[in-house]
């Protein structure tokens, strides 16, 4: 890695790590961009430290002083998503109370870090592009309009392009965002990247008395796709390292083979008893089985809207409130999940 590359890193990004020729790549184009003012576009998969890197970015710009606002468009609800970005004021609308400052006028003279922006339903795209274009921002319930000053860095782990060509994100608004696109490589495709994350997550860790891995383990990890990436793997191994008896970790511990059979990776875990989605699934409890006991009869649609129930709110628990990311967790589109949680209350 040149030194100039190496000193920045440093500074500004000293928490991701590699040094994978995809990620060095990653990396100086984040170096190279972050003097400018121009909007960044930030495509990746689920998991590959898209804010990480939108952090790093602004940590090297002028604006470094000045306030890092991030939002996740995926978790605000769609009537909220106006009064979320640009303010309201008190009485605007029930339960408006108090005036409220909205996310962009809190990051004047910074950055806005606008992630998940594939999931901004087509109306809140609109709103958006005119305030991009007009640097002016009107809180919801006022007559007056105020500038504003920052810069825009938007993630998606969407093909944008190809929602433009289906109709479903503005092709204006897409140009607008995407001056710097800067895509981020997957954890499979970073080589040894994997194991340099591995020791430096075991060396954070408050297991002290684990040093490493085992052979079968570093196989089981190499065999792994991955599919949440940098995530993923701090998720695996925290569990293992939990739950390790030994100094070094086996394959067992990691649990990989139970991922990799039919059910999405993290729906196993989900399955879990209560909210750790580190323990065994258990089986259900014998008032339950219908099944052995013919004169133990339960409601089926009660039953299965329980369990739906649970795994939805495991699934929003296990992605921090990020819709788009719980209906993935459950194989469900986010319009689908969205109806459901309608549905639950």
């Amino acid at each position: 890695m040149p030194v100039e590359l190496d000193r920045w890193r440093a500074a500004n990004a000293p928490d991701i790590l590699g040094s994978s020729p995809e990620l060095t790549s990653a990396l100086d184009f984040a170096r190279r961009v972050g003097a400018t003012s121009s909007a960044v576009l930030i495509t990746g998969e689920t998991g590959t430290g898209k804010e990480l890197f939108a952090r790093a970015i602004h940590r090297a710009s002028e604006r470094h002083a000045r306030p890092f606002i991030a939002v996740n468009c995926a978790a605000i609800p769609d009537n909220l998503i106006e009064a979320e970005l640009f303010g309201y004021l008190k009485g605007a609308f029930t339960g408006a109370v108090n005036n409220r400052v909205g996310r962009f006028a809190a990051a004047h003279g910074g950055t806005l870090f606008l992630d998940e922006i594939g999931e901004l339903p087509l109306a809140a795209q609109a709103k958006l592009l005119r305030v991009l274009e007009s640097r002016m921002v009107c809180p919801v319930g006022a007559d007056v309009e105020q500038p504003v000053d920052v810069r825009i860095i938007a993630a998606t782990h969407r093909d944008l392009e190809d929602m433009v060509e289906r109709g479903s994100f503005r092709a204006d608004l897409y140009f607008r965002i995407s001056v710097l696109p800067l895509h981020l490589p997957n954890l499979r495709d970073r080589g040894d990247d994997l194991f340099e994350l591995v020791d430096a997550i075991i060396a954070k860790s408050e297991r002290r008395a684990v040093t490493g891995l085992e052979p079968g383990a570093k196989a089981a990890l190499a065999a792994y796709s991955w599919p949440g990436n940098v995530r993923e793997l701090h998720h695996v191994l925290e569990r293992a390292l939990i739950l390790s008896d030994g100094p070094l970790l086996r394959a067992s511990d990691l649990n990989l083979d139970t991922r990799r059979r039919g059910l999405r990776p993290a729906v196993v875990p989900m399955l879990a008893q209560g909210s750790r989605p580190d323990l065994p699934v258990s089986p259900p409890a014998t008032s339950e089985r219908a099944d052995e006991d013919p004169d133990n009869i339960i409601d089926l649609r009660t039953a299965l809207e329980g369990l739906e129930r649970r795994l939805i709110n495991r699934a929003l628990a296990r992605a921090q409130g990020n819709r788009t990311e719980a209906a993935a967790l459950l194989g469900l589109n986010r319009t689908t999940l969205v109806e459901k949680l309608r549905k639950y209350g």
